[in-house]
């Protein structure tokens, strides 16, 4: 092993047992430097959606890169890229007349997501609705506040607190959230985050009827749904969003990985 620090691994393992080094892509299948072949049934890390070694991609990216490579868009600045991008997502979205927010991936999108549901309430005069309620086995990424709704207590182990007010239900008990919106005070909660099929928490598909009742939850306690569809948008259910196919009707939506299937970051 040399200086690459894995992540998610056993490093001594690793520094023991040595790496496996995956040395090219074509369509759904992955090569080592031996040349063995694999079927890769993760789509790598979930996000590979479209394949490997799409040439068109490359040369739509490449062309870009030598007219502009990329350019901010605060304030009133934008390139035609970034419009032409937020007008097709929006298009896609199963929201009513949504904005896209782009960001560099996942889990800098759930941290945007919490930043902007605390703000709102802010906002409309409501600064007490400030708590979040994540469910067991969730994972909503690695940065400050995925890692404070980890449902995954190893992703959270050993950090401190970096997000405070953060309440855990059961991951497939609608009861449960009623309980904890009832018990918190529904004027005290500012969102719910859930991912409509948990993914590295298990990849549990969810229970009849369990999305449908906790989304009618939130709207009787107006309570902000979020649904973390960074795995499971752009496709892999089915639609283009299980916002979509479960309908759920969220107030916020995150995505990454399948926007660009792992060619560049962005979520």
């Amino acid at each position: 092993m040399g200086r690459l620090w894995h992540s998610f691994s056993d490093l001594a393992a690793v520094q023991r047992d040595g790496e496996l080094v995956i040395d090219r892509g074509e369509g759904v299948h992955i090569f080592d430097e031996q040349g063995r072949r694999y079927l890769d049934a993760t789509a790598a890390l979930w996000y590979c959606n479209v394949g490997y070694g799409r040439a068109e991609i490359a040369e739509a990216a490449a062309a870009q890169m030598r007219r502009l490579a990329a350019y901010s868009t605060f304030g009133d600045l934008a390139n035609r890229p970034a419009l032409e991008l937020a007008e097709r997502v929006a298009g896609l979205a199963p929201m009513a007349d949504p904005m896209v927010f782009l960001t560099s991936g996942g889990s800098d999108s759930i941290d945007t997501a919490a930043k902007l549901a605390r703000r709102y309430w802010q906002l409309v005069g409501r600064p007490d609705r400030t708590l979040f309620v994540t469910r067991e086995r969730a994972y909503h990424g690695m940065h400050i506040a995925g890692t404070s709704l980890a449902g995954i207590e190893a992703n959270a182990a050993g950090y401190g607190t970096f997000v405070g007010d953060v309440i855990k239900v059961a991951w497939d008990s609608a009861e449960a959230l009623r309980e904890a919106i009832g018990l918190a005070g529904p004027d005290r909660v500012a969102a719910f985050f859930c991912e409509p099929v948990i993914g590295a928490g298990g990849v549990f598909a969810p229970l009849e009827g369990y999305l449908r009742e906790v989304r009618e939850i939130c709207r009787e306690t107006g309570v902000l749904f979020v649904a973390d569809e960074v795995i499971t948008g752009f496709g892999r259910t089915g639609d283009w969003f299980a916002s979509r196919r479960f309908d759920l009707d969220p107030d916020l939506i995150t995505c990454a990985k399948g926007i660009t299937s792992g060619y560049l970051p962005m979520g």
